[in-house]
């Protein structure tokens, strides 16, 4: 009951969107109406009148928390600041659909970005002393092999300790969907089919190599809905940042954060 008390206070300090109030009041507490859309709507086993009753209980709670001043209480204010904060997110939100919306050019090249990559990876374990000077010695060998044309997917099948090994290292095609982002950013760096100094994730060493993209037209849909999801993403936090240097130039701050940083 508390908790519903400092969110109806929180509330009480926003407006009411006109779609949510009845023309007509079902009761009045204190002057304060109450309306349909005000009853518990919950599929609790109650009647009507039991909704009333408890719809003015509470009414009367809060209208007592309000006497008491409980309103200015700085934990209500908190709540009230998220709220604002939210309230604000999702009017920029509404106001800039269109805005937001990807577009069908934006997401082909957004996906020029992010292509689905067909990637080897090369796995070399070391768990322990014993493992880690073996896979020195490997990772001697291995960059020879590299160095002299020897196929990438035939190193994998020779070296790498883990499954897709025997598959010459092939992991399909991956994207930052199914993949580790700042692995699939390292990747996509690379040229096709050079092969990555090895990266060392926990107690092992990796290597990659991407040797196939696949074309935005034949990319699963459920990975464009991924990317258009990331996309909208993007550009919201473009356009929110956009208001906030705009509130910030306008703002008083003092003093501001270029001077306390450099304290």
């Amino acid at each position: 009951m508390l908790r519903l008390i400092i969110l109806s206070l929180a509330f009480s300090c926003l407006p009411s969107p006109a779609s949510t109030i009845s023309s007509t009041s079902i009761v009045t507490v204190n002057g304060e109406p109450i309306y349909e859309s005000d009853l518990d709507s919950s599929t609790r086993p109650e009647t009507r009148d039991d909704k009333i009753r408890r719809a003015i209980q509470y009414r009367l709670m809060v209208q007592e928390a309000k006497r008491r001043g409980l309103e200015r209480a700085p934990e209500i204010q908190t709540e009230i600041n998220k709220l604002l904060y939210k309230k604000l997110l999702n009017d920029e939100r509404k106001s800039r659909k269109k805005q937001l919306s990807a577009t069908d050019t934006e997401l082909h090249s957004y996906y020029s970005k992010f292509p689905l990559l067909r990637v080897r990876h090369l796995v070399l374990n070391q768990r322990n002393e014993t493992e880690r000077q073996l896979a020195a010695l490997a990772l001697e060998q291995i960059r020879k092999s590299v160095d002299k044309g020897i196929p990438f997917e035939q190193i994998c099948t020779k070296f790498s300790q883990e499954s897709t090994g025997l598959f010459g290292g092939d992991s399909d095609f991956r994207g930052p969907h199914n993949f580790p982002k700042d692995l699939y950013i390292k990747i996509r760096a690379l040229s096709k089919n050079a092969v990555s100094d090895p990266i060392e994730i926990g107690h092992s060493l990796h290597l990659f190599q991407w040797f196939d993209k696949q074309p935005f037209t034949t990319a699963p849909a459920s990975y464009l809905q991924f990317l258009q999801a990331q996309l909208e993403e993007d550009k919201e936090a473009r356009l929110l940042n956009e208001l906030v240097k705009e509130l910030e130039i306008k703002a008083t701050i003092e003093p501001r954060l270029s001077s306390v940083t450099t304290k």
